[in-house]
């Protein structure tokens, strides 16, 4: 399989532009023939940046948003567009993430009944930007996830919790019959977290293989985060409680840990909800 038979998919806002640019150089080294879907929720400064990125050739998907970020939306309209494009495979990049020079070549060994994932590299903040062919000296991958050195590693059906969306990977036909099945990513998940974790389970609760796909690498840019996530306690919230419904258990069971600890958030019956007046600090 050559570059030119996949379309890679990154959704992103105007905020993670310089990000965007990174990944870009990064596709044309590496994947210069694959049709690159970007998917702009509407934002301020968004319809300047589709403007660009369709003069560049960039295959532009927008969208309207409202507060809340649809990334589940996002994601299954972009991976949409991209199947109507004719490819033999769909990869699924976050925008902080430059694929490596060998991340088409071993997603492209997928079987096709099966979703992969790739393994992700975290770059040090001294790295910035590097030049394409810098990357595989940064090669590192993230520890979480068991890779193998070599070939595919199944996911049991207990490991729902390795999926990312970070990077990952399948064919047109599986992606439409995900959307068919199910939807592909619930959509009433909204902001930050959760989405990537539930459709992960959904995927091994229906039995459909996902994989740890060795060599697929990619690097993810540096960039500010904060552990726990306060700043995105809301959202947590509010998914992990439709997570719950869903599943009989809260997500990120570390995070809501630390929230109350910090005050937070308190337990309400096997759940959990804001402290009133309490403000991260």
């Amino acid at each position: 399989m050559t570059a030119r038979t996949m379309a890679v998919v990154t959704v992103c806002t105007p905020a993670r532009a310089e990000h965007l640019y990174s990944q870009r150089r990064a596709l044309h080294a590496h994947l210069p023939s694959a049709p690159h879907v970007v998917v702009l929720p509407e934002r301020p400064g968004s319809a300047e940046l589709a403007g660009e990125l369709a003069a560049e050739g960039a295959v532009v998907v927008e969208l309207p948003a409202g507060p809340d970020l649809p990334v589940s939306r996002s994601r299954n309209l972009g991976g949409d567009r991209a199947a109507e494009l004719g490819v033999d495979l769909i990869v699924f990049l976050d925008v902080d993430c430059m694929p490596g020079p060998d991340l088409g070549r071993f997603y492209a060994e997928l079987p096709a009944h099966m979703v992969g994932l790739g393994p992700v590299t975290y770059l040090p903040e001294s790295a910035g930007a590097p030049d394409p062919a810098e990357l595989p000296a940064f090669t590192d991958p993230h520890p979480a996830r068991p890779f193998p050195t070599r070939g595919v590693r199944e996911l049991e059906p207990t490991e729902f919790g390795h999926f990312w969306s970070l990077s990952f990977a399948l064919r047109p036909r599986l992606w439409r019959r995900l959307r068919a099945e199910f939807g592909g990513f619930d959509e009433q998940y909204t902001g930050y977290g959760v989405e990537d974790t539930d459709f992960g389970r959904r995927l091994l609760y229906r039995r459909v293989p996902v994989g740890l796909v060795a060599g697929a690498h990619a690097y993810h840019r540096w960039h500010p985060i904060s552990d726990p996530p306060v700043e995105h306690l809301d959202d947590l919230l509010r998914n992990g409680a439709h997570y719950a419904q869903r599943w009989g258990e809260w997500p990120a069971p570390g995070w809501f840990a630390e929230f109350e600890r910090l005050g937070l958030v308190r337990r309400r019956g096997d759940g959990w909800e804001a402290v009133p007046g309490a403000t991260p600090g």
